[in-house]
């Protein structure tokens, strides 16, 4: 996930063209605040008159000046063929964001572990929706939200996979935000209540509830080794078999972003 928090319309696109397809960028002001605090960006790229949170100081950030800018539009119109202003940023966009961006994090980790729990390599719709609900679970908390990011209703969206022969895409959403739990609570100093809120869970008790029923764990068993390695097993065992990843394949590029 990138969060934006820069002025420009034209910069902010740039920004979208310059990520992977694959991860969620969030440009809207209020949602990049409530991404920075409770989520998982790889980068946050931002404009120097934007001043941000003081809990942003965790993560890595890319911080676009005036000088760069204008270095950058005399490269443009010095250019052969002349690039729009959109494309020529993108391109060194995509440079500076590697190169600034945290690199592995835990959640490639968590994506690596599923796919040895599984057996096979995830396709790639299954690791876009899996990064969009790992890195901001708070935000994904229903199917109504990722249908939005696919530009479907909820309807449609499941009937995509009821076509490739899947599970609901609510099912898959509740592993992959108990994912999201499991790791927040293996850090012992955090709460169940503190995971809840953080998850967006109306409460504890729900929390508790949803564990329970879809895996049948605790948060005590959440936070071993021994749990994390039975959560994904019985992910694995039940949602991606082989013939479900075949068909996750079909899915194509359904949750990739979409840069104009």
């Amino acid at each position: 996930m990138i969060v934006v928090q820069v002025t420009d319309p034209s910069l902010r696109l740039a920004v979208c063209r310059a990520a992977h397809p694959e991860e969620d960028v969030v440009t809207d002001a209020r949602l990049a605040i409530d991404a920075i605090e409770w989520g998982c960006p790889r980068l946050i790229v931002k404009s120097e008159d934007v001043r941000l949170p003081l809990f942003s100081s965790r993560h890595a950030i890319l911080e676009l000046d005036s000088v760069t800018l204008r270095r950058w539009e005399a490269e443009r119109r010095s250019g052969n063929p002349l690039l729009t202003r959109v494309a020529h940023s993108a391109r060194r966009l995509a440079m500076l964001m590697e190169s600034s961006g945290v690199g592995r994090t835990w959640v490639d980790e968590a994506l690596a572990d599923l796919a040895r729990a599984a057996g096979k390599q995830l396709p790639l719709p299954t690791r876009t929706f899996a990064r969009r609900v790992l890195e901001f679970p708070r935000h994904y908390t229903s199917l109504h939200t990722v249908a939005d990011g696919c530009a479907l209703s909820r309807g449609a969206l499941k009937a995509k996979f009821r076509r490739c022969g899947l599970q609901s895409p609510s099912s898959y959403l509740r592993w992959f935000r108990l994912m999201a739990v499991f790791h927040l609570l293996s850090d012992r100093s955090i709460t169940v209540a503190v995971a809840a809120r953080r998850m967006g869970f109306t409460s504890n008790g729900n929390l508790c509830r949803m564990m329970d029923t879809v895996c049948g764990m605790t948060p005590t068993d959440a936070r071993t080794a021994q749990g994390w390695n039975r959560l994904l097993i019985a992910f694995a065992l039940g949602h991606l078999t082989p013939e479900a990843l075949e068909a996750w394949a079909g899915l194509s590029d359904l949750f990739e972003r979409r840069a104009a």
